[in-house]
């Protein structure tokens, strides 16, 4: 059997040597994004000028040790990455590289540095024997204190840049990045492909990979996103976003390819036990730093001083004494070094002390910012708890879509998260009164393949939520009596598209066939209490046409005399809801009237209708679910 009708998800371990695997890093480094994908694998830590991930062949090996390497060849390879805190099943092999893998900053920053330390140890016996090797023992101690002052140096930095990066790069979302998507899903994080022609066998591998990967490594396995930026190719990228269910891609193109359907995303963040280890990781490094400078201090200060060494750190335990005291950007009282080698060393010791204050500052932060992230999360379960119904609203347009959320934000402070059904995003947006509130869109219209019906259709059974209310903008038909802004609340929705076209005595007559279809009894009796903005209620025309003529709007109100206005969705939202016997309504804001049509009154008109729909909710109408013996 051919490796391309392999049967996909069999367990797949390729004995992948270390030779291979140097093979196939070059070739991945020299393909056509080789420089984005080794920024990708192997992204900058804290320490700002050390890569926090071992180099691609060690990343590729350890892959292969774990099971987690898709491999057709040094041309053909995929690695999966797990969520962040997963472990391998107990016996894997690779462990070692695992924990290289993911310290490896910390190794480079303080591993030399150790063992310079160790070395010049190690060396002061055989030196007092033989006076040459001196050098040796102060020249290590002096590197390792150089090495580590540079790698201080390169974390303020930084910290100072991620703090100004906000302002600097203003306009872009740092709020959830692909590095924290990744974190929380396992992950394509490296795949090459020379040939485009065999990108669809090798996706389909991935994906079998990864349902046959063994049990111990979690349950959510079934959470699969590809990092574009960590593929090769321009074609492998393609054949990604061809085969994804959604992508979220950023103005260059890069982002993520949903390949299996995801739970909520939940970008990471830094908990209180995060902020504490960072902090006295801090603290170790430093104090093994000031260790080992007073090595060096005491040796500069003896041979400079000779027999009279009063008032200087000359001795091992006196430097110490110094340094500890440099580190408050002071000398002690009567001591103070002479040499400029010992001078120099303490400033270095303020530089890190003045580092430390900064480091402090942000693990602080971070800590105080957890413990307020923990009490919202616990606040917002509670309030969940409280939940007795579901509402799902619908809109059609980017500047419904905003406004909405905008305005149940500011009622809920609760920051919208989204979640993934089928090809659908929707927003979960808090709860108010004891109703979740959901958000969707669709595109306009009812019969596109994102349409408000098929949209609704899709979600209402998958969601099953106890109320659906279309919201949004729409054109008014009497001028005279509406003004821009005013909501229109529906109790018939006309279908405007179903007709029948016979021959008149003066040409061709049309008959309308469509449906009157009239909304929950409950929303529309709620919406009588409302009084947030002026409103009126009504019969409203629904269809596929987007109006934008004076002829037509005139045959409009000459053929429906008692409607107040129209839009494009309302037919398709009434039709989904009926079919699963949901409460619907269609509660829309004025922002034309069918005519030389503008984006001008858009915002305003949503955000009407927005709040007359939170009003609605607050009020406590929709607190209990309308078919209380329903399975739902």
């Amino acid at each position: 059997m051919s490796a391309d009708h392999a049967d996909p998800g069999r367990a797949y371990a390729p004995a992948v040597t270390f030779a291979q695997a140097r093979a196939a890093a070059r070739a991945a480094r020299t393909a056509e994004h080789g420089r984005q994908v080794r920024r990708t694998a192997r992204p900058r830590g804290v320490f700002g000028a050390i890569r926090s991930r071992t180099p691609l062949s060690l990343q590729l090996y350890g892959a292969a040790l774990e099971g987690r390497l898709v491999w057709r060849g040094e041309t053909e390879f995929a690695v999966l990455e797990p969520p962040l805190g997963r472990r391998p099943p107990s016996g894997t092999r690779g462990a070692w590289l695992r924990r290289a893998d993911r310290r490896w900053d910390m190794l480079v920053a303080f591993t030399p540095p150790a063992v310079m330390l160790v070395l010049s140890l190690a060396f002061i016996p055989p030196a007092l024997a033989q006076r040459g090797l001196l050098v040796v023992v102060i020249a290590l101690p002096v590197l390792a204190a150089c090495h580590v002052a540079v790698v201080m140096l390169a974390m303020m930095v930084n910290l100072l840049w991620q703090a100004v990066r906000p302002v600097v790069e203003r306009g872009r979302d740092h709020r959830v990045s692909t590095d924290e998507l990744r974190d929380e899903h396992w992950s394509v994080a490296l795949c090459h492909q020379a040939r485009p022609e065999r990108a669809e066998p090798l996706i389909r591998q991935i994906v079998g990979r990864l349902a046959a990967l063994p049990e111990e490594w979690g349950d959510d396995r079934g959470s699969l996103v590809c990092v574009l930026s960590g593929v090769t190719t321009e074609a492998m990228r393609t054949a990604f976003l061809t085969r994804a269910r959604h992508s979220r891609l950023d103005e260059q193109g890069d982002g993520l390819a949903f390949l299996v359907s995801l739970p909520r995303p939940r970008p990471w963040e830094p908990s209180e036990r995060d902020a504490v280890s960072g902090f006295l990781l801090y603290v170790f490094a430093g104090a093994t730093v000031v260790f080992g400078e007073a090595v060096l201090v005491a040796d500069f200060e003896a041979e400079a001083c000779g027999n009279d060494c009063a008032g200087r750190p000359a001795t091992y335990w006196t430097a110490v004494r110094w340094l500890s005291q440099r580190l408050l950007l002071t000398d002690p009282p009567g001591l103070s070094p002479q040499t400029p080698q010992a001078i120099v060393v303490g400033w270095l010791t303020s530089l890190m002390a003045i580092t430390g204050v900064m480091v402090a500052v942000t693990a602080g932060r971070w800590y105080l910012a957890a413990g307020r992230r923990r009490r919202v999360r616990l606040d917002r379960e509670l309030i969940a708890m409280d939940a007795t119904t579901k509402v799902l609203l619908l809109v059609a347009t980017g500047v419904e879509h905003e406004q909405v959320k905008a305005v149940v934000r500011a009622r809920t402070e609760h920051a919208p998260e989204v979640e993934f059904r089928g090809h659908h995003a929707v927003f979960h947006l808090g709860v108010v009164s004891k109703a979740a509130i959901l958000l969707a869109r669709s595109e306009a219209g009812t019969t596109a393949t994102a349409g408000a019906m098929l949209t609704a259709q899709t979600l209402i059974p998958d969601l099953r939520p106890d109320y659906v209310i279309l919201t949004g903008i729409c054109y008014g038909l009497r001028k005279g009596q509406q003004r821009i802004g005013d909501v229109l609340v529906s109790n018939q929705i006309r279908v405007l598209d179903l007709k029948k076209i016979v021959d008149g005595a003066s040409g061709p007559v049309e008959i309308p066939r469509g449906a009157r279809a009239e909304p929950s009894v409950r929303l529309l009796n709620g919406c009588y209490a409302v009084d947030t903005v002026k409103s009126h209620i009504g019969v409203m025309l629904s269809g596929n046409t987007l109006l934008n003529s004076e002829e037509e709007r005139a045959r409009l109100i000459a053929a429906h005399p008692d409607a107040l206005g129209g839009d494009m969705e309302g037919a398709g939202v009434y039709a989904a809801a009926a079919k699963h016997r949901t409460e619907w309504i269609v509660i829309k804001a004025i922002s034309d009237w069918g005519v030389g049509k503008t984006h001008r009154h858009q915002p305003k008109a949503a955000r009407n209708a927005a709040e007359f729909v939170l009003r609605l909710i607050d009020l406590g109408a929709l607190d209990t679910p309308a078919q209380p013996d329903s399975s739902r």
